[in-house]
């Protein structure tokens, strides 16, 4: 399937669908009114005219064909919701395929930490970032798991829980239909991804309710009732009738009262819970091949009842309790029946039979999520490759580019790390793409590491914990220079080497110590580098100083010396990106300040 054919077409077809839905609903909304305005004539004619018996009846059946059309009505704009759901599935896969970060969602933000050893400066979070153009996930829980895919930092038995999430992928990347399935029923949220915590704190809650409160929910009711159909055979004093029916009112005011932080916890306006139903049952009915993911669906399998049959009964639950915010409701129908007791015990109920499944089930839906986001990723760059999982350190990749720059400009190259306690030394003028480089090495060890294919021809990937020194923040609050900011970060990676657990450190360190002299930088950069070859990681160190890339001769072999260089033609410079080997031989520094307007002549 070529998915940008796919999702152009799935798109088209949506959109005549809500724009059908649309027309339709809005003509029965013209005969509701239509109807209504029949009901008022009728009810003027019987006051005004004086209409006989038939006027009546005629205001029965339009009642009833009011309800019917309020039915019709209700049921339309669910499919409408449904097919704009679907709609926006397709409209944001071609978002991703375009890298229009502006029509992708950007609350991934939240997940950024400057402590973390690679995701600030390796894009993982934030605008044009890694998660974009995988996130199709419709809830918290969703999200939050593609963001732990994305930024684990030791990977447990290795290379068991990658090779079955990547077996996942590879299952769910052709199921386009149940991922476009499971975006829909997640889709009619709309774009708030709800907190589920209050709903799981809740189903995973011990406190109950006193007998007092069930003894109430059935004797005042009766008490009530009992005044107003006695009270009248016997002709009791009105005042007095009223006075009880008052203080039951308000007995039920008050015990409702305290009954709502618990009601308020699954009520339909605050947990999206019931909503999910759909996206369970999608789930449980789907016949996949992966170990994984049948394992996962087991989880909504397991117990008396279906997690999507133990939902639905929830669900009606909780659209019993939610009567409660009409007003009028509120205050005089609801206290009158103790409407809330009955609710509240109804729901202790279904706690005692399901609730301790709830965060197994909502853990069960997010892991499906964040794999499908992955395995859309992987549908939309069938070219990409599905890395190969080596028993040893290693980073071996041809054609390796960078996953967030357009198909038209990216460029690839060979990347050789073939052991622990081995290193490339990148040299390059300005501009060139070392960075660039560093950034796409991490980038795919990252996608590697969640179970995602990667931008390259092929790539063979070990053990390790990516760790890396690119952006540097100084500090006036804290009182950070530069150059100190950057110490800590190395600092960092040298422990995270030195620690060992997940596999050696795979370091990515971007113009190295640039924050100092070149004298004092190349011994510093120097003893850094020997630090972590020495300690068995791997990785590749970007410079402006070429006195660093005499580690080649000095480690024998360990360090491999790379650059990238600009093309000048007269006035006109440009670059091809394309890694070549040994040392660069250009700089464009001074070039590069005449070209914006600063005046320098060479010495």
């Amino acid at each position: 399937m070529d998915a940008r054919a796919t999702y152009e077409q799935g798109r088209a077809t949506r959109a005549r669908e809500v724009a059908i839905l649309e027309a339709r609903a809005s003509r029965v909304a013209t005969a509701r009114l239509a109807v209504a305005a029949s009901a008022i004539a009728l009810v003027g004619g019987i006051v005004w005219a004086r209409w006989g018996q038939w006027a009546w009846a005629a205001i029965a059946a339009v009642v009833a064909l009011f309800v019917v059309l309020v039915v019709v009505h209700a049921r339309i704009f669910d499919a409408k919701e449904r097919a704009a759901a679907a709609l926006r599935f397709h409209e944001r896969g071609l978002a991703r395929l375009a890298r229009d970060w502006d029509h992708l969602p950007v609350t991934s933000a939240r997940f950024q930490s400057v402590d973390h050893p690679f995701t600030r400066d390796l894009d993982v979070f934030g605008r044009a970032s890694l998660i974009q153009i995988v996130d199709a996930t419709e809830t918290r829980l969703g999200e939050e798991r593609l963001a732990h895919l994305l930024s684990i930092e030791a990977h447990g038995v290795w290379p068991d829980a990658v090779l079955a999430r990547q077996h996942a992928v590879r299952d769910l990347a052709a199921r386009f239909a149940f991922r476009e399935a499971l975006s829909t029923a997640g889709g009619v949220l709309g774009d708030e991804k709800p907190d589920p915590s209050p709903i799981i704190a809740w189903a995973e809650g011990k406190q109950g309710l006193s007998a007092l409160f069930a003894w109430s929910a059935w004797v005042l009711p009766a008490i009530a009732f009992g005044v107003m159909v006695v009270g009248s055979a016997l002709q009791a004093r009105p005042g007095t009738m009223a006075a009880l029916i008052f203080a039951e009112l308000a007995v039920g005011v008050a015990i409702g009262e305290r009954l709502t932080p618990m009601l308020s916890a699954v009520s339909a306006r605050e947990s999206a819970l019931t909503r999910w139903r759909a996206m369970i049952a999608a789930i449980e009915r789907e016949p996949f091949a992966s170990p994984l993911l049948a394992q996962t669906r087991d989880v909504l399998a397991a117990g008396p009842r279906l997690a999507s049959d133990e939902m639905a009964a929830l669900e009606r639950i909780v659209g019993f309790s939610d009567a409660r915010r009409s007003e009028v409701f509120r205050f005089f129908i609801g206290p009158l029946l103790m409407w809330d007791v009955h609710c509240a015990f109804a729901l202790l109920r279904w706690r005692a039979r399901a609730g301790e499944r709830v965060r197994g089930w909502l853990a069960a839906l997010a892991e499906v999520e964040a794999l499908a986001g992955l395995a859309g990723f992987a549908f939309e760059h069938p070219d990409f490759a599905w890395p190969e999982l080596a028993s040893e350190p290693a980073f071996e990749a041809r054609a390796l580019a960078h996953p967030l720059i357009a198909d038209d400009h990216r460029v690839g190259n060979d990347v050789r790390l073939p052991s622990a306690g081995r290193a490339l030394v990148v040299t390059g003028s300005n501009m060139s793409g070392k960075s660039t480089l560093l950034r796409a090495i991490g980038a795919n060890a990252v996608l590697a590491f969640a179970g995602a294919p990667v931008c390259a021809r092929a790539l063979t990937i070990g053990p390790a914990r990516v760790a890396t020194s690119m952006r540097i923040d100084d500090s006036l609050e804290q009182g950070l220079s530069h150059f100190y900011a950057e110490l800590r970060r190395l600092k960092r990676v040298l422990d995270l080497a030195r620690e060992k657990v997940g596999g050696p450190a795979l370091f990515l360190l971007d113009e190295i110590l640039h924050g100092t002299n070149s004298r004092e930088r190349v011994i510093g950069a120097c003893a850094v580098v020997r630090d972590l070859l020495d300690r068995g990681a791997l990785g590749a160190v970007s410079t402006h100083d070429l006195g660093i890339t005499a580690l080649e001769r000095e480690l024998g072999g360990r360090v491999e010396n790379v650059h990238f260089e600009e093309q000048v033609q007269g006035e006109k410079m440009t670059f091809d990106y394309v890694l070549k080997p040994g040392i660069v031989q250009s700089s464009n520094a001074l070039r590069l300040m005449r070209a914006v307007g600063i005046g320098v002549n060479d010495p």
